[in-house]
């Protein structure tokens, strides 16, 4: 389903980098940049909770509003039973709505966001997210320490936190529509390889949103993946096209670029890779008008890899007007 908003903006973010090792686009626009994994924190699962603790913060005093002036925060994350963001969200006293579709997470808090607040006057909600590479590693497949062989399908997960302001109250982003997906599944069973099990959902998501809207491909100035990878947004496209018979031209996947020195295998991930890549690098290059944003997510957990079944995954789209 797609739904069309007449009054429902961005208006600030409030970013936060914690591993800047690889990341050159990135590094320079975040409001916060360190190379911290622990941030004073005994563990990596507590410190990625500081993180989004950090960036929900910042951005209520860099708009200097307090907690009780938001009416939701909408936040999701890797960790099991989204602990970074209901620990985070623990620390202020706002009504609170925790959200997972892996990687596509922000972007479904910016759908159920805007959703809410285009049908309300004078709301505010902020959208929430962080993700982990050590996290992350030591949840779906091995902890860093072991020194396991990676493969060349593995993408690296982006570590930091973003938070974002959402209103009715007009600023140069206006979130112009946005577009459900539902779940894929092909005969994909590698969790190594995340990429080559969203293209499908990434296409479909995509596919429908065009249909649903009446508009080609090249109707956007770019449209923005969340992190299919080197690989997966080869595949994505090739799908695409045999689905549309479109040539997708005008795209770039966050994974495939958020990442620029060294190995890095086949990019970046996480909850984080695209609102990062999007605030921090494709909207400070102030060249892009119509951006639509497909956020995807693998929804294989410990549990489905072990069962040996195959990946489940989910994309969400969100069309912005940049002004």
């Amino acid at each position: 389903m797609t739904y069309h908003y007449n009054n429902v903006y961005i208006n600030s973010k409030y970013s936060l980098l914690a591993s800047t090792k690889y990341s050159p686009i990135i590094k320079d626009n975040v409001d916060k940049c360190m190379d911290d994994y622990y941030m004073g924190e005994k563990t990596i699962e507590l410190a990625e909770s500081k993180y989004q603790e950090t960036t929900i913060k910042g951005l209520l005093n860099k708009n200097k509003l307090l907690s009780n002036e938001i009416d939701v925060l909408i936040s999701g994350d890797l960790q099991n039973q989204i602990l970074s963001s209901t620990l985070a969200s623990s620390k202020f006293k706002i009504p609170t709505l925790g959200i997972y579709s892996a990687c596509a997470s922000f972007i479904e808090g910016l759908i159920i966001g805007s959703t809410l607040i285009d049908k309300n006057e004078n709301q505010k909600a902020i959208i929430s997210t962080s993700s982990h590479n050590l996290v992350s590693e030591k949840q779906f497949r091995f902890p860093i320490e072991y020194g396991a062989v990676r493969k060349r399908v593995n993408t690296c997960t982006a570590t930091g936190s973003i938070s974002t302001l959402l209103s009715n109250q007009k600023s140069n982003i206006k979130v112009e529509s946005s577009t459900i997906g539902f779940v894929t599944q092909t005969n994909h069973k590698d969790a190594n390889d995340m990429g080559s099990a969203m293209a499908p959902s990434c296409a479909e998501v995509l596919f429908k949103h065009l249909n649903e809207t009446n508009r080609k491909p090249d109707y956007y100035d770019l449209i923005l993946t969340g992190d299919l990878g080197e690989y997966g947004t080869k595949i994505m496209k090739l799908y695409f096209k045999k689905k549309s018979n479109y040539d997708l031209k005008n795209v770039i996947d966050s994974g495939s670029i958020f990442y620029k020195e060294e190995n890095v295998y086949a990019g970046a991930s996480g909850p984080a890779c695209l609102p990062l890549t999007l605030f921090d690098y494709i909207l400070k290059q102030n060249k892009y008008k119509k951006i639509l944003l497909i956020a995807t997510g693998s929804m294989h957990s410990v549990v489905s890899t072990n069962l040996k079944v195959p990946i489940p995954s989910i994309s969400h789209a969100v069309s912005l007007e940049v002004s």
